[in-house]
């Protein structure tokens, strides 16, 4: 049997769907739901707040809870495969959704100490620092810090980094393809600078992607961070012990 909370967040999610409660309106207090589901309001706030990482509804502390949207917002599965990919979210989500990306700044500055332990280059040497906001169908969806050496891809064209794909580019440019990366995936908030970007409120859930990734001869080639709305973005993990058997 459902969880009492799923239930209740089901059936307020249907009633939104059917236009019971319309976009704009309020949907009953948590008071009100909690007697009338007979649960403590501890588990009404717990459905609510699932409705919430969907944007059907949003709180607002003093007016109680407004009907946000009546269709869920999308999810996208990063990783989908399970087992690891490194060509980058426009190959990834290609065919799904439409990519593109706003350019924020694309500077040269120095590797500095960090990245000259990711790149093996001296501290002093330049690198591309790009910040591109990327949106999918024009929602922006995930702010993306990039650094490349410049020894290993001299210019990149601006119109490049907001209408391409940079990984496809890359390998374009050095003549390798992408040998593979490795990530790091926590869990943070969006402070109010970045979730202005975003066009949401500060302190709304994100996954963020530290990940370095190299080249098919092992030359790492970008070191990055992505910071991804976390109520659009899942991720697959697959482990397998044993090969699949055939047949």
């Amino acid at each position: 049997m459902k969880p009492l909370y799923v239930l209740i967040r089901d059936t307020l999610k249907r009633d939104i769907h059917s236009q019971k409660y319309q976009v704009g309106s309020l949907i009953p207090s948590e008071r009100e739901l909690a007697e009338k589901y007979q649960v403590t309001r501890a588990t009404v706030q717990k459905a609510i707040a699932q409705l919430e990482q969907e944007g059907l509804v949003k709180k607002i502390v003093g007016k109680g809870t407004y009907v946000n949207r009546a269709v869920s917002q999308p999810t996208y599965l990063l990783n989908p495969g399970g087992e690891g990919s490194s060509l980058g979210v426009t190959h990834e989500l290609r065919g799904k959704v439409t990519i593109t990306s706003r350019l924020i700044y694309h500077v040269h500055q120095p590797a500095g100490e960090l990245l000259n332990s990711q790149f093996g280059v001296p501290e002093n040497e330049p690198v591309h620092a790009i910040r591109r906001v990327r949106l999918f169908d024009n929602v922006p969806v995930m702010i993306e810090d990039s650094y490349i050496p410049l020894t290993i891809v001299s210019d990149i064209d601006d119109e490049i980094l907001q209408n391409h794909s940079l990984y496809a580019f890359i390998e374009q440019k050095c003549g390798q393809k992408i040998g593979g990366s490795d990530a790091l995936v926590s869990a943070s908030l969006f402070d109010k600078e970045m979730a202005a970007l975003l066009e949401i409120t500060a302190n709304s859930p994100m996954l963020h992607i530290k990940e370095s990734t190299w080249l098919e001869d092992g030359t790492v080639f970008n070191y990055s961070w992505s910071y991804n709305r976390g109520d659009l973005f899942r991720m697959r993990s697959r482990k397998s012990l044993f090969p699949k058997k055939l047949g």
